[in-house]
């Protein structure tokens, strides 16, 4: 017999960084190593939505990026949804990443509409 484990968590609530649907998007697993950003709830790091990932599930602000991170996703459970084509309230999205989206990224996402 197993003896079956749990964590209990509770978060703030998920940031919406979409500006209206329609939206698509694919499963990524995330590369935390080169990750410093720790979510206050938990002290577990973060990659915060709103910010473009690279082919690798790296944060890359520059034109290597394939998507915009949907959801906040802790390093504990490392798998997050990446935006290739969805309305982003720009606004939002820099705020909750910290990042000035590069011009490059928006070139790279052409079905990507930052508003």
């Amino acid at each position: 017999m197993s003896n079956m484990q749990y964590k209990d968590a509770t978060f703030g609530g998920d940031i919406q960084i979409l500006k209206r649907p329609p939206f698509e998007g694919i499963p990524i697993t995330l590369d935390f190593t080169n990750v410093t950003a720790k979510d206050t709830a938990t002290g577990l790091k973060v990659v915060k939505a709103g910010t473009p990932i690279d082919e690798d599930g790296v944060a890359s602000n520059d034109g290597d990026a394939i998507g915009i991170l949907l959801w906040d996703v802790l390093e504990d459970r490392p798998q997050g949804t990446i935006l290739k084509k969805a309305y982003i309230d720009l606004a939002k999205a820099e705020a909750n990443c910290g990042l000035t989206i590069d011009a490059a990224v928006k070139a790279a996402l052409p079905m990507v509409v930052f508003e």
